[in-house]
């Protein structure tokens, strides 16, 4: 976890839940960021809204004397936006992970991850950069889950499963491990994955089917 305050990128329920663990790890939150007029110069509770991502001001903090989570809740909008931090200011997102969450000896834990309170990150998994992991989840021994993915609250993933980049897998999902998620592909909230998922591919149900 950061020594420097941080910028959070994103109003919404996401970017206070980030809010939230940031704060019982006693990490200052300079404020947020947002380009919807509306919200600028507003209050979360005590935390500013200070204005949006186009204003130097607050944009030069970031990389410098402030570390920064993006939050936003459009996936696309948000690989964007760590994209453009990571080339222009030359720096990643800290980690939000709650204090509550379980975390054996991983193999990978990167950047710009959000882990929920009540996770269970078994031994020899490995976690790329810019992961999102809701409340309670499982990761069992091995589990590889890459870059940009985002596992729903409550999913159980088994021994050796492999999600690839930019996956969605919805809440309270069961993948069977040894598996492969594939690139881009999307689980529906509920279902029980018994067989891998190609790239690309909408699955749900249980057990779950393309659909």
């Amino acid at each position: 976890m950061t020594s420097l305050p941080v910028i959070i990128i994103g109003v919404n329920p996401f970017a206070i839940e980030v809010a939230h663990i940031l704060q019982i790890n006693n990490v200052i939150i300079y404020g947020f960021l947002d380009d919807d007029p509306k919200k600028q110069g507003t209050e979360i509770g005590e935390i500013p809204v200070l204005g949006n991502t186009e204003e130097n001001t607050y944009w030069d903090l970031i990389g410098k004397t402030c570390g920064v989570f993006v939050a936003l809740e459009n996936p696309i909008e948000r690989k964007k936006m760590i994209e453009t931090i990571e080339e222009d200011r030359k720096t990643k997102p800290v980690n939000a992970i709650h204090p509550n969450a379980l975390i054996a000896n991983v193999k990978s834990l990167s950047y710009g991850i959000y882990i929920g309170a009540g996770s269970i990150i078994s031994p020899e998994t490995k976690i790329s950069d810019n992961v999102i992991i809701g409340p309670g989840v499982t990761l069992e021994t091995g589990v590889i889950i890459e870059e940009f993915s985002q596992i729903g609250a409550g999913t159980t993933i088994g021994k050796g499963a492999k999600i690839d980049k930019n996956v969605f897998v919805g809440i309270g999902s069961t993948i069977v491990g040894s598996l492969t998620i594939g690139k881009g592909s999307t689980v529906g909230a509920g279902s029980v994955v018994i067989e891998n998922v190609p790239a690309g591919k909408r699955v749900f149900g249980n057990p779950a089917k393309i659909l």
